[in-house]
Formats: C-alpha cells, sequence, structure tokens
C-alpha cells in the first residue's frame, strides 16, 4: 500500500498562516470598533445624564426662586403691614416700645432684601427681562456685597441677543467663576471681560490670586469647575481655565455664533 499524499507543502502552510493572521486581524478591528462604539455611548449618555442633570437643577432652583418669591416675600410683606398697622393703635407706643418696631421693620426689610438677592441668584429672571448684560451687572453686584471682593466689569454698551441656553451658561460660569475667586483665591478684586464678534462671544474673568495647578485634578474641585465646563458644552462653547499656584487664574468660556447644541 502506498503512503497518503501529505498536504503540508509550503503554499498550503502559506495560505494557512495568512488565513489565521487575517482571523486575528478581524477580530481585533472588530474589538476595537465595539470599544470605539462603546466609548461614543458612554460618551453620549454621560453628557445626556450632565444635561439633564443640569435642566433638573435650574428647574429646582427656579421653584425654589419663585417660591421665594412669591410666598416668603409676601408673608414678610403682610407682616411688615401688621407691624406698621401697630404704631396707629392706642394707646400710642411708649419710646422703648416704638424703638423695638422700628428694629423689627428694619430687620423685616433686610430680610426681603436678602431674599430678593437670593432669588435672583437662584433663577436669574433679570435675563429674560434686562438682558445678560444687566444680569452679569447684577450679578457683580451681589458678589461684591455678599463677598470682601471688587469686580471690574468690563461690558460692552449693547450685547447682541442669545439663545436662552447659552446667555443661561455664560451667566451660571460667571457665577461660579466669581464665587471661587471669592472663596478660594484670597484674591480682593477680580475682572470681568465679556465681549463679541462676527464669530463669537467670549467671557473671561481673571484674579491675581492664589491660584494653582491647572493640569491636576484636586478633591475640591466638586462640580463647580465640571458644571462650568458641561454648562460650556450644552451651550455649544468651551471653557480654558488657566491658572498656576501665586499667578491667579484666568477663567475663559468662549461660544461660536450659531446655534446651541441641545444634547
Amino acid at each position: 500500500m502506498g503512503h497518503p499524499v501529505s498536504d503540508s507543502s509550503p503554499t498550503t502552510l502559506l495560505w494557512t498562516f495568512v488565513a489565521g493572521i487575517l482571523a486575528v486581524a478581524i477580530i481585533l478591528a472588530a474589538f476595537g470598533a465595539a470599544v470605539v462604539i462603546y466609548q461614543k455611548r458612554y460618551v453620549q449618555m454621560h453628557r445626556s445624564y450632565a444635561q439633564r442633570l443640569l435642566q433638573a437643577q435650574e428647574e429646582e432652583r427656579a421653584w425654589v426662586a419663585r417660591e421665594v418669591h412669591d410666598d416668603a416675600l409676601q408673608h414678610i410683606a403682610l407682616i411688615q403691614r401688621d407691624v406698621a398697622s401697630v404704631r396707629g393703635m392706642l394707646p400710642a407706643l411708649t419710646a422703648e416700645q416704638d424703638r423695638r418696631v422700628t428694629s423689627v421693620q428694619g430687620e423685616m426689610e433686610d430680610l426681603s432684601v436678602k431674599l430678593r438677592s437670593l432669588a435672583h441668584r437662584l433663577h436669574p429672571a433679570l435675563i429674560e427681562k434686562g438682558g445678560l448684560r444687566a444680569a452679569l451687572e447684577g450679578l457683580c453686584g451681589d458678589i461684591e456685597r455678599t463677598y470682601p471682593i471688587s469686580v471690574e466689569r468690563r461690558l460692552p454698551e449693547r450685547v447682541a441677543p442669545l439663545e436662552p441656553l447659552r446667555a443661561l451658561a455664560i451667566y451660571r460660569i460667571a457665577q461660579e467663576a466669581l464665587r471661587n475667586v471669592a472663596t478660594h483665591s484670597g484674591a480682593t478684586a477680580a475682572t470681568l471681560d465679556l465681549s463679541q464678534d462676527e464669530s463669537k462671544t467670549e467671557l473671561t474673568i481673571t484674579d491675581a490670586g492664589a491660584g494653582f495647578d491647572a493640569r491636576a485634578r484636586r478633591p475640591s474641585d466638586g462640580l463647580g469647575l465640571i458644571g462650568m465646563r458641561e454648562r460650556a458644552h450644552l451651550a455649544g462653547g468651551t471653557v480654558t481655565i488657566t491658572s498656576k499656584p501665586g499667578e491667579g487664574t484666568q477663567v475663559r468660556a468662549a461660544f461660536p455664533v450659531g446655534t446651541a447644541r441641545a444634547s
């Protein structure tokens, strides 16, 4: 009997090797594509979640602001009216009683001012009523009244209308950046600069405070810096934070002309 013919020729071995390489390449390509698809879906889910979170925060802030404005302030107004009516009652108030009533009226007025300021910070209705320029001017005034810091405003005489999502993003970024200056930098002054041209709207907040290593992630960053970046992204813009220890901090938010992204 003859021996069977072997298929282990060099050509067969070569094609077997090539087929194996192609199979491995296909598997790796499929795996890589799956990883890319997963990453894209993860980023999309993360941004969608961030958008819903920020939207929920704004809705909650708006609700609290309405409750403060429509309920708490109305109750304070009623109390103020009742206190004022005491002065007209008989018998007339003694000097000490009159002094105490005046003190209560002053405290109620101060409380009204603080609650109005709180309602404004929670939901800046001034953006809708007076525009972004007026809202930023009001924000700087609130910061100066709340913290021992002065804010130099560099605002154009006229701010071109922006989409509500973009205008709110600029306001919130300015609010967070100025609050960071007031509470973390140790600076006694900051500058808010808003500029517009044919291609973009740009907000810049600068201070000469303690600064920090912007390249290092710190536990104290929390949701503040992340929130600024997410707000900018969802409104179609970017946030750049430049800082070094001892050299102050600059927060720059840029929004190109065009329609803001909704997701």
